[in-house]
């Protein structure tokens, strides 16, 4: 612990920007004006924004697992209060809500939800005028990760649990069908999708729930086929959180210092348990002590 705060004042030295949030962060997701994050400890929904400045947002939430847009709107799932909370509406889900993405299913130009109903264990869609219905059953599931991974035109979803690994479900129009991709020992927290390998298919990558570290998947061309799985980092002790975009890459671990795979020289210190990276490449982080950090693309402080 000594080393931990060693390591946290030179980091606050060296960066020109950090902010001190209400409670511990478990998502981020920029959105126009600024950062939004999701805090538990002290249940809340807070808006930080470009001069670092933070602003608690009127979402009234018990228990926030996760962040993202839909049509544009900044939405939370609440896990203890079975809901999809959004600044002016609230919409009741049956069961535990954790991850989500948008996405147009059935080749529709209307977006909808993907929720993931940890308890009882589904993935469902939720409709703009609040109707549900469940897309498949998957036990424990935890995260999800839209993307058109077999290259028809249409958006298809991987999704990841503990006890139940990574799972494509590809959107054929009609009923979904699932493809078992893999698994990390005890199942997978969080998967990303994204060009691993860059040759133009969408692969998956994916943090364990405990032991094995971080691992990504080859997109063979073919969901029916084989996804042959490479290792990123087995060495992590508490990986939370990864994100993916492009070909650049961010894992935020408990007990590990943060992994970069567009650049293993830049150093963290462990603790971080949430992260993104935002359009632009700038690395966002939340740490378990209660703050968000920022480190541009090329390593340096922001």
């Amino acid at each position: 612990m000594i080393r931990l705060y060693f390591e946290l004042f030179a980091l606050f030295s060296s960066a020109a920007q950090f902010v001190t949030l209400p409670g511990i962060p478990v998502a981020i997701q920029p959105v126009y004006g600024g950062i939004a994050v999701a805090c538990t400890d002290q249940p809340s929904i807070c808006l930080v924004d470009s001069g670092f400045a933070l602003e608690l947002l009127s979402y009234e939430v018990l228990a926030p697992r996760d962040l993202c847009l839909w049509n544009e709107e900044l939405v939370a799932s609440d896990f203890a209060g079975r809901s999809i909370v959004m600044d002016n509406r609230v919409i009741a889900v049956p069961g535990s809500p954790d991850g989500m993405c948008e996405v147009f299913w059935n080749s529709s130009s209307v977006s909808e939800l993907a929720v993931a109903l940890f308890d009882p264990g589904a993935v469902v869609l939720v409709q703009q005028d609040g109707s549900i219905s469940t897309l498949v059953e998957m036990p424990g599931v935890k995260c999800l990760s839209s993307c058109d991974a077999d290259g028809d035109g249409d958006i298809d979803i991987f999704a990841s649990g503990c006890g139940s690994g990574v799972v494509l479900i590809e959107n054929r129009g009609t009923l979904p069908v699932v493809h078992c991709i893999g698994t990390i020992q005890a199942g997978v927290k969080r998967c990303r999708a994204a060009d691993m390998d860059n040759d133009g298919l969408i692969d998956v990558a994916g943090i364990a729930c405990a032991e094995g570290g971080a691992v990504w998947w080859k997109n063979p061309g073919n969901p029916d086929e084989q996804w042959f799985s490479y290792e990123i980092d087995v060495s992590l002790e508490g990986p939370k959180d990864i994100f993916c975009r492009g070909d650049s890459m961010v894992i935020a671990s408990l007990f590990s210092g943060a992994v970069f795979s567009f650049d293993p020289d830049i150093q963290l210190p462990e603790g971080f348990i949430c992260c993104f990276i935002s359009d632009n490449g700038d690395i966002i982080l939340g740490h378990r002590l209660g703050f968000l950090v920022t480190v541009s693309g090329n390593g340096g402080y922001l």
